[in-house]
């Protein structure tokens, strides 16, 4: 029976120091990234952009293309 007290009394301990140290420490990494001017894109939109036809056969989607241009 001593030798089990012992024991336990011998784990509390161990388990209390283990958690009584010092926290780890911890480094936090900061990027620093330089500021870029926006980019302006330029959009025009299409006359007629999207055409959706509902009939006895189902749904049809037409779009026309969209040229885009990214000037700097």
């Amino acid at each position: 029976m001593r030798k089990i007290i012992w024991l336990l009394s011998f784990a509390a301990v161990l388990t209390i120091m283990s958690c009584a140290g010092k926290p780890a420490e911890v480094r936090k990494e900061v990027s620093i990234v330089p500021a870029v001017t926006p980019v302006i894109i330029v959009k025009d939109p299409p006359v007629k952009g999207t055409t959706i036809t509902l009939d006895k056969n189902g749904v049809k989607v037409q779009a026309k293309k969209v040229d885009v241009t990214v000037k700097n």
